[in-house]
């Protein structure tokens, strides 16, 4: 029996990319990832319905970002906690994350601090359809967009007039298929 002449395996030698230019090596800024980012303008004309103090409301800034959309959500919300006649109430319409990462909103009741955790998204329609959905439930739909409101002139324009245009914008988000 003879024995078998084990071979080394053979190596492929690595290519040679001298000859190719720099700049064609790299990756164009362009193609690089870019931070998503939103921004959540508040009405101050909104209704503010039965949960929120109006006159904090209207202390609030004219927008939350541009954020990470995790960071906007939390800051929002927060926002509705801190306008809140009652904390309490308001922190038990909040929709608790699980699981993923998280961010935490927080509310001062009954002499304790009550932290509430929030899914960390990275989507702008799920930010946006999650302040809606607070929004129906603290009763003052239109309290956030990620369009900047234009406040109404009580002089050159009515509040009528005003609810028109805003309701038209509506539908042509809905037209564009555009979901908030």
């Amino acid at each position: 029996m003879t024995p078998l002449a084990i071979s080394p395996p053979r190596s492929t030698p690595e290519p040679d990319i001298s000859s190719i230019p720099q700049d064609a090596a790299t990756i164009p800024s362009s193609a690089t990832p870019q931070a998503l980012t939103v921004c959540i303008y508040v009405n101050k004309q909104a209704k503010v319905g039965p949960y929120l103090d109006r006159k904090k409301v209207q202390q609030l800034p004219e927008h939350f970002g541009p954020e990470r959309p995790a960071a906007a959500l939390q800051q929002a919300v927060q926002a509705c906690i801190d306008c809140a006649l009652q904390q309490k109430a308001v922190f038990s319409l909040i929709k608790q994350g699980y699981g993923g990462e998280m961010v935490s909103v927080s509310a001062s009741f009954e002499g304790k601090q009550h932290l509430l955790s929030l899914l960390v998204v990275n989507s702008i329609g799920y930010v946006l359809r999650f302040l809606k959905k607070l929004c129906r439930s603290l009763l003052c739909d239109n309290l956030f967009s990620n369009q900047p409101f234009q406040q109404y002139d009580a002089v050159s324009e009515s509040p009528e007039v005003y609810e028109n245009r805003r309701m038209e914008a509506g539908r042509l988000l809905d037209q564009l298929g555009i979901k908030i």
